[in-house]
């Protein structure tokens, strides 16, 4: 494999020298005459995204969305991430942080939001900056693609203050051609006011209307020329601070439990699916070790299978109970385990200080040659709360029989219960398996630190007829995760071992228990880094065809990229637990309820050669044509990829535009360096499930087939690079100067799409091999050797025959890994209208962007193909979702359309605007009904309004604006979710007030 990149390497050096070659004639004019030419022409940058010729015929006819900062401004917004889910053509954000909460340590937590055009998954997106690759996020997270969580990265849009943008640029076509890797659902370019002259300062308060939460925005921008305007540095600086909100803030979210919320008439009322409350409370179930109840079951103080459930004093399931301490009481198991309120104290939203600086100089040299400067810096604090931990149901902890609180402990222990409730039982006492329990006497706190920077210098300028232009630039991002309030796993058992009073006491409800003897920090630590080079030459008038000038540029770019992910050491293995089945690192942490996870690192070296033509092959049709060849030090695969685009204009105010392209992503640097990696998630067992539901146990009173179950994973060198097809055809119709439609239909087909096949995608292929067995021949049945069991308690065993299949035990582990899915298809449609008059009462400025979305599967092949002929022929029931393939429009955040429309008017001193944003109507999987009726989760429309005013005070210009956002306080519609809403999509905050003050010097 290293031979063969080095000869790849030699191939990329030899075409280098050859592009060189070939320009040398081209370039050998002389510097005085390149600089007496360059004198007439303006070096300034114009950043066009989509094309690397600066000023190109072609650039009208690309495909290109453009926010500028008046449209950005009247948004009212404070963030990269909430300017992205105002953009029709991107999808939701699933690094948001009101859905990161399962993820847990995993995720990535903090000031952070993501990119996903088209709702193709995050990392599909490439982000620019001025035209140049930003460094991805410190930490990553996992996505589902296919049927389970893969390794996801993106640039974090919260680097980039909204305010200081000159415009966003959106490219909603694949580019790889143009820029490299990542660019396949298209690129996101941010264009910062770089050549500011002057001072100006802006102040912002925000409140909202349903709760006391806010923010508070500081921003300054000066600029100053000097040499006889030859140099201009500029400066831009902002500082953002905004409340937490909690889940106790408004009612809505105070609760977990959701079925209060739904109409009686729904057939949904009453379904348990919005129950989100948790079993796992500081009020366990308990079980003594199987064979070992004895008479305690003769007393009826435990069930035929040992188990008691603990309750508050004073709850009516304790009568004909037996009280443990002033605090509890016990009854034996089957009254149902007390529920936790996960909403009791948890954020949806953190507290956070976000600053940021840029400063940009640029320096024009006599020579004409050019020199720009950028660099930046970002820092962010964040805190919030999240919910107490809870064990993971395939690793539990138990009280010995020597713990000092156990009510059925050792003779000599101080609470042992009296012979007279228990009767006679064994003097050594029980140990007890602590099920359904939840460390609840104090919230999870997670504080995140981020930091990025970036460092850029580049020249251009002019060598005879040729364009020139060079850059090099640095970056790194870090992020310091911690997480206050975890359990030690091996501090918590000896502590629940522990004889004297000193030891844990899980039987008080969660007063006095001792927990803080098993208190941790568990720490995250997370960088990437990002360094560039990049060389090109262009030409404008490269030779002349009868209908115009051949426009051409070739260069070469060069990058590296690495990540580090450092884990805690109880996380890692330098801290090892085992548990009572003897399981330990990688299967088992150090830490309640979360994963193991090794260290991680990787990086990658990539160069590439580029070049673009653009021909106007008759007077009214110009031609883009680009090739690049872009090579990876880390993966045995090199990539060429090309593009055709073209305009056709058969009348003046009519365009017809179209391409067909190329676009590759590379394997992440995660999916490639990851060691084996084990994560355990929430599941439901579909072959439990099954007997569940057709065997006589509908309320799970004895089953319990939705619980943690474990996956393991292990990242890969031998993954292809995704690759796909994008084609795009579409007009712009200009029948006058101030009105403009524009309709574009688009399709992208995706190959070798890197995903997994799923845990709960296996249960269900277990499911399929079960109800082909029936329950015959149960010793000599083939059933998914990708699950591994326990054994099958005896009392459940009778579920299983009801329901006509072979019994199967609980889930000890399912192993599942990375592998290249079959074809993603994607295809849409995007409409623009445009309109704009200056009039005697001021100027009218109209602007509407719709995002359809036709068409989104994912083709089920292999093993997903037999789930979904399962599906289709009823062998599976249609509630039993197969996650992850066949059609997925309008599946669980898929909206099929989202608009935005933008109204203006303005005079000299007066302004308002309104902006209206929907999102469109999709279904939740989860809550499909038996006979396929799906639950719809309805559309969402909000309206930002402003109106501003600009006056002269001292002298000084100055503006200000009263906005509110969301005008008639619309909130986000049902769905079974932590807060009872859809946050990949939705907000919830309802209506909110703000201010802003802007005065220029």
């Amino acid at each position: 494999m290293k031979q063969k990149k080095a000869k790849s390497n030699h191939r990329l050096s030899h075409l280098s020298l050859c592009l060189v070659a070939a320009l040398a004639p081209q370039l050998a004019h002389s510097q005085e005459v390149s600089t007496q030419e360059a004198s007439d022409k303006d070096l300034e940058q114009i950043t066009v995204v989509g094309t690397q010729i600066r000023g190109g015929a072609i650039s009208e006819a690309l495909a290109v969305s453009v926010l500028n900062a008046e449209d950005i401004e009247n948004l009212g917004i404070d963030s990269g991430d909430e300017l992205m889910s105002m953009i029709p053509e991107n999808g939701q954000n699933f690094f948001s942080e009101a859905e990161n909460i399962a993820g847990g340590i995993n995720s990535a937590r903090g000031d952070v939001g993501a990119f996903n055009l088209r709702n193709m998954g995050t990392g599909n997106t490439l982000v620019l900056l001025n035209g140049r690759r930003l460094v991805n996020s410190a930490s990553y997270q996992t996505e589902e693609v296919g049927g389970s969580f893969v390794p996801v990265n993106s640039v974090n849009s919260n680097v980039i203050p909204v305010v200081g943008l000159k415009q966003v640029e959106v490219l909603r076509d694949g580019a790889s051609a143009i820029y490299g890797a990542d660019a396949v659902a298209g690129v996101v370019n941010h264009v910062l006011k770089s050549n500011f002259e002057g001072l100006t300062i802006r102040a912002k308060g925000l409140e909202y209307d349903n709760f006391s939460r806010g923010s508070r925005k500081i921003t300054i921008e000066a600029g100053k020329n000097f040499n006889d305007g030859k140099t201009n540095v500029s400066t831009f600086l902002n500082f953002y601070d905004r409340d937490r909100i909690n889940s106790q803030d408004d009612e809505r979210w105070s609760n977990s439990d959701f079925r209060d919320r739904i109409p009686e008439n729904s057939p949904w009322f009453g379904d348990t699916r919005f129950r989100n409350d948790s079993i796992n409370s500081n009020y366990g179930q308990f079980d003594i070790l199987p064979n070992n109840e004895g008479q305690l079951d003769d007393n009826n103080l435990v069930d035929s299978s040992g188990e008691f459930e603990v309750y508050p004093i004073g709850d009516p399931r304790c009568v004909g109970g037996y009280q443990l301490n002033a605090t509890t009481c016990a009854a034996e198991d089957g009254q149902g385990t007390y529920r936790y309120n996960l909403n009791e104290d948890r954020d949806l939203r953190s507290d956070l200080e976000r600053y940021n600086a840029f400063v940009f100089i640029n320096h024009e040299f006599d020579n004409n040659v050019e020199s720009f400067t950028e660099l930046s810096y970002y820092k962010s604090k964040t805190s919030m709360n999240r919910q107490p931990s809870a064990a993971f149901s395939s690793s539990k902890l138990r009280v010995s029989a020597q713990n000092y609180y156990n009510p059925f402990g050792a003779i000599g222990s101080a609470n042992r219960l009296p012979e007279e409730i228990t009767g006679d039982f064994s003097d050594e006492g029980f140990d007890l398996v602590m099920d359904y329990y939840r460390f609840a006497e104090v919230p999870r706190i997670v504080d995140n630190d981020g930091e990025t920077y970036r460092f850029l210098q580049g020249f251009r300028g002019m060598i005879g007829d040729w364009d020139w232009e060079s850059a090099v630039s640095y970056s790194k991002a870090e992020k310091e995760d911690i997480t206050r309030n975890r359990i030690s796993n091996t501090l918590i058992q000896e502590a629940l071992n522990d004889p004297t009073e000193a030891a844990y006491n899980p039987f008080s409800g969660g007063v006095n228990s001792n927990i803080e003897r098993a208190l941790i920090d568990v720490t995250r630590l997370s960088e990437t880094e990002l360094t560039t080079f990049d060389i090109k030459f262009s030409n404008a008038d490269l030779f002349e065809l009868p209908a115009g000038m051949v426009a051409f540029v070739a260069g070469f770019e060069w990058r590296e990229e690495s990540f580090k992910d450092d884990r805690d050491d109880r996380l890692d293995g330098t801290i090892n637990f085992t548990d009572w089945e003897g399981d330990t690192y990688p299967y088992v942490s150090d830490v309640v309820n979360s994963s193991p996870t090794p260290d991680n690192e990787g990086k990658r070296q990539v160069s590439s050669l580029f070049t673009e033509f653009q021909i106007p092959v008759l007077d009214n049709l110009d031609v883009q044509a680009a090739l690049r060849y872009e090579n990876f030090d880390d993966i045995d695969e090199s990539t060429t990829v090309g593009k055709v685009a073209f305009g056709w204009r058969p009348l003046e105010q009519f365009l017809v535009r179209g391409s067909w392209s190329e676009a590759f992503r590379a394997p992440n640097l995660v999916t490639v360096n990851e060691e084996i990696v084990s994560r355990t998630n929430s599941r439901t067992d579909w072959v439990c499930q099954y007997a569940a539901d057709f065997g006589g146990d509908p309320e799970e009173e004895t089953l319990d087939c939705t619980n943690s179950i474990q996956r393991t994973a292990e990242g890969s060198d031998q993954l292809s690079p995704e690759k796909s097809e994008n084609t795009s055809l579409g007009f712009v119709w200009t029948p006058t100067s101030n009105f403009t439609v524009t309709l574009d239909y688009w399709q992208i087909d995706k190959k070798d799409t890197i995903g997994l096949f799923g845990e709960e995608n296996h249960t269900l292929l277990d499911l399929v091999y079960h109800l082909n067995a029936g329950n015959g021949n149960c010793d000599s049945a083939a059933f998914n050797s990708a699950i591994e069991r326990q054994e099958l308690d005896a009392d459940e065993e009778v579920y299983f025959q009801n329901a006509g299949i072979c019994p199967a035990g609980a889930i000890k582990y399912v192993n599942d890994q990375y592998a290249n899915l079959d074809k993603r298809t994607i295809k849409g449609h995007d409409l623009g209208v445009y309109y704009n008059i200056d009039t005697k009462y001021g100027t009218f400025d109209i602007k509407y962007n719709g995002a359809f979305l036709d068409k989104y599967e994912q083709d089920a092949g292999g093993l997903a193909k037999v789930l979904v002929d399962a599906n289709a022929t009823g062998l599976l029931p249609a509630s039993y979702p197969v996650d992850g393939f066949a059609d997925l429009i309008g599946k669980d955040g898929n909206q099929d359309e989202r608009h935005s429309a933008k109204f203006r008017w303005y005079n000299e001193q007066w302004g308002f605007s309104l902006n209206m944003f929907k999102i469109g109507s999709f279904y939740q999987s989860s809550l499909t009904l038996d006979d396929g009726t799906k639950y719809i989760i309805p559309s969402m429309t909000k309206y930002n309004a402003s109106v501003d005013y600009k006056f002269s005070f001292k002298g000084l210009d100055s503006r200000v604006r009263f906005g509110v956002n969301n005008l008639t306080d619309e909130r986000a519609p049902l769905a079974d979710r932590y807060f009872g809403y859809f946050s990949d999509a939705h907000n919830d905050y309802g209506r909110s007030f703000y201010a802003e003050l802007r005065t220029s010097f």
